[in-house]
């Protein structure tokens, strides 16, 4: 298949075969690797960005940056990065493997998610996170559109490209997103740390839950003053699950980084567990609905025996939230690295005073030179994944 006319047909080795989509800054290709025989998924800045050289020059570094650092992160629930391409002609390309599937924000669309599928998510990318941390490399960028829900399990995707964080306003009046994901102390300071990156995917799995966002609004102004002065409403009751679930979220949701779980892998088995006590439940009653109604003499039925083998089940899981929530917070972390990760304080932290967020001002966006080493996701399109759709859309 030809590429159309407004596309490379290729890119280094790779063949062009169609758009997958594109943002405000880069824009995502669909082609094939002749040399493996397999589809991939290029990423590259857009031809026509209204920038200057010396800002283009630095995006492009910062992706040389950013393909070095997430090469190092091997995780089957992160998209793998195959391969760099560095040409005059297109510039800075990253390849990625190309995942069929579609996002968790297509799946909300749908509405809320099951509780089930929302715990092996939340499993599944806070613990690819955890490593992409420890790793030194964040993501800041994570939500809905940025998580693939392929046929073995959630990936994470879009680490591969510094981006003008979603609280930014846009050139022209309009905006490139809003800060829905985005944790207060990003949208005040620029301040991403791993616990920034809890804030959002907690604000991601809110979502999920409840196919209702945590931080409603109809602008980035709106928006960010809801996630620095609000909590976001409670979901458990409207959604008959366990209450704990709203516990765990808020938890991640602190405007306080240092209240916030101590990494992300923590906060998602919490959630899971959380969301998996209301399904055990569920299955208990049903099971315990069935017990024959006179069973024989001096023997517990086998439908009782299901029916108490399924309480102590949930008692177990509700054991190993109520644990898990107990877990001292982490200590604040001002820069990322493998090193400031291992040193997280276990001890619980005390009450501390934390001023609102400053809003953002209505200003023309420009490059991100946030300071956190390893820091990405790409504001062009979908991760090296997003099939088939606009894969750069900003959220409302």
């Amino acid at each position: 298949m030809r590429a159309p006319s407004s596309l490379p047909e290729r890119v280094g080795r790779y063949e062009v075969k169609r758009l997958l989509g594109q943002g405000a800054m880069g824009k995502v290709l669909l082609a094939s690797d002749p040399v493996l025989d397999r589809e991939v998924a290029i990423k590259m800045l857009r031809s026509d960005l209204d920038i200057g050289p010396d800002v283009r020059e630095a995006l492009l570094t910062r992706m040389r940056h950013e393909a070095k650092a997430v090469a190092r992160v091997a995780h089957p629930n992160i998209v793998t990065l195959h391969d760099l391409s560095d040409d005059d002609e297109h510039g800075v390309c990253l390849v990625f493997e190309y995942v069929a599937g579609r996002t968790l924000k297509d799946r909300i669309k749908e509405g809320p998610v099951p509780p089930i599928e929302v715990a092996r998510i939340a499993r599944e990318i806070g613990n690819a996170l955890s490593v992409a941390h420890k790793a030194g490399v964040l993501h800041r960028d994570v939500k809905p559109d940025n998580i693939m829900l392929a046929e073995f399990g959630a990936k994470i995707a879009d680490f591969g490209i510094a981006r003008v964080p979603d609280s930014t306003l846009t050139r022209a009046g309009g905006l490139l997103g809003t800060p829905a994901y985005s944790a207060p102390e990003c949208i005040s300071g620029g301040n991403f740390s791993p616990l920034s990156d809890q804030f959002s995917l907690a604000a991601s799995l809110y979502e999920a839950v409840s196919a209702t966002r945590a931080f409603p609004g109809d602008d980035a102004i709106e928006v960010a003053a809801r996630i620095g002065t609000q909590e976001p409403p409670p979901i458990a009751a409207k959604m008959s699950i366990d209450p704990r679930v709203d516990q765990v979220l808020g938890r991640g949701l602190s405007k306080d980084p240092a209240r916030r779980f101590a990494t992300c892998e923590a906060f998602g088995e919490a959630l899971a567990a959380a969301l998996e006590i209301g399904t055990m439940q569920d299955a208990t009653r049903t099971q315990v609905d069935v017990i024959p109604p006179k069973p024989a003499p001096r023997a517990i039925s086998h439908w009782a025996s299901v029916g108490i083998g399924g309480v102590a089940i949930g008692a177990i899981a509700s054991t190993v939230v109520v644990t898990l929530l107990r877990q001292p917070a982490a200590t604040p972390m001002e820069i990322v690295s493998a090193r400031n990760l291992q040193a997280l304080d276990a001890s619980p932290p005390s009450p501390v005073k934390t001023a609102p967020p400053r809003l953002p001002a209505r200003q023309d966006a420009g490059p991100s030179d946030a300071s956190a080493p390893e820091a990405g996701a790409a504001d062009g399109g979908d991760a090296g994944s997003k099939a088939a759709r606009d894969g750069g859309d900003r959220d409302n």
